[in-house]
């Protein structure tokens, strides 16, 4: 393959970072997709791009990865964050991320656990990671800086446009790769090659999905919805049983039809994730915040208030029904809904949450309305008569104060 122009657009701190392990007389490689993306083309400037994944071998040099992490925040006034058990760190610049591996091997113990690594030469570097178009460097010190390494074929498989894992084991030792796969063929419209495909289906067949802790799985369906494609991934999941692997869990007949409304109304990833959350058996175990489960609950026991919601008559009652849901839960039910539904959904979010009296607690108070319980109902009314339409104007608020503190005084 041909020698690329990386050089030239490097960021200076990752500049400065080869010049320090050239010095210590260490290699240094640029890998991950940032390589693959521009070997396809895509060469919009690299400089301006937040994050670089580079690779380092220091054995034999005496220095260490973390001594490295640290040398190069302090020179650039960042911080870093080491990874000792797995040979990674990262380096957090303003307007710039560093992650930085030292080039290793890996040896998984069991099926769908964390590996075990070792330090090691870029071809068996590359060599461990999941497909071949991601086994991609480019070399950035000695003789011949800029040569691109591709030891399993990732460059012909770009041409082919084709997904392909390296070993036939992929799959079993990191069954998340299973998403991976589907993802980056979504996204880089790509097709998964055939012995790939097989092993992928055979791999969620056999039940090793179900291996994956909590956490895992849903770092995986976090990255999915923050995909432009998330969609298009999600369809394919669902086909190949992904999802049902993961889970306890049988599809939903209705699934696909909201996710075809979801996508339809455009709706954000992460309110894609939340939905998820609220259609898949998500239990104490998974690490989902307060406010994800809220949203989870308020979409999921929505029915009930669906029904009072189609028989409200006034502003304020579609305000106190719909009040305390979380606003992500509305606009996923907004766009979920339809008819009368859809129209209350869209008038609260648009218009009827918004609105509030003139007059506040404060001025209610220097008029001479004593504090405690009745203030609250009083504002309560008060609210309710200007979502209804009852009172317009400040002075409209303030005789109907006066005609409620003479019913109750």
């Amino acid at each position: 393959m041909q020698e690329t122009d990386f050089l030239q657009q490097i960021p200076k701190p990752c500049f400065l970072t080869v010049q320090l392990v050239q010095h210590w007389g260490g290699q240094a490689f640029l890998v991950g997709g940032l390589v693959r993306d521009w070997l396809l083309g895509n060469r919009s400037r690299l400089d301006s791009r937040p994050d670089w994944d580079l690779a380092v071998d220091l054995r034999g040099t005496g220095y260490t990865l973390t001594q490295l992490l640290q040398k190069l925040s302090q020179e650039n006034n960042g911080r870093y964050v080491s990874h000792q058990q797995f040979l990674t760190g990262t380096v957090t610049l303003p307007n710039l991320r560093i992650d930085i591996s030292h080039t290793r091997n890996e040896r998984y113990p069991e099926p769908a656990v964390l590996p075990r690594v070792k330090p090691d030469g870029i071809e068996a570097d590359l060599l461990r990671r999941d497909f071949t178009v991601n086994a991609l460097a480019v070399t950035l010190t000695g003789d011949k800086p800029g040569t691109v390494i591709d030891p399993t074929g990732g460059g012909a498989d770009l041409e082919a446009r084709l997904i392909r894992i390296i070993h036939p084991n992929s799959f079993i030792d990191d069954p998340t790769r299973i998403f991976r796969a589907i993802r980056f063929a979504a996204r880089l419209n790509f097709a998964i090659e055939s012995g790939t495909l097989f092993l992928l289906r055979t791999a969620v067949r056999e039940g090793y999905l179900r291996r994956l802790t909590p956490e895992r799985v849903l770092y995986e369906l976090r990255c999915v919805c923050a995909e432009a494609t998330a969609f298009k991934i999600l369809e394919a999941a669902l086909k190949e049983g992904v999802l049902a692997g993961c889970f306890e869990w049988s599809k939903p007949k209705f699934l696909q039809a909201e996710l075809d409304k979801l996508s339809r109304a455009g709706i954000s990833g992460e309110l894609l994730f939340m939905y998820l959350l609220s259609r898949l058996p998500v239990d104490s175990s998974f690490p989902i915040s307060r406010a994800e489960q809220q949203v989870r609950l308020a979409i999921r026991d929505f029915r009930r208030t669906a029904n009072r919601l189609r028989r409200a008559k006034r502003r304020s009652t579609v305000y106190q029904l719909l009040m305390r849901l979380p606003a992500p839960a509305l606009e996923i039910l907004a766009a979920l809904n339809t008819g009368v539904i859809k129209r209350r959904l869209k008038l609260y979010l648009a218009e009827v949450s918004k609105i509030q009296p003139e007059l506040t607690a404060a001025e209610l108070l220097a008029a001479g309305v004593k504090p405690g319980p009745k203030l609250g109902k009083m504002l309560k009314k008060l609210l309710w008569a200007k979502l209804d339409r009852q009172v317009k104007t400040r002075e409209d608020e303030m005789v109907l104060i006066n005609r409620i503190r003479g019913r109750s005084g």
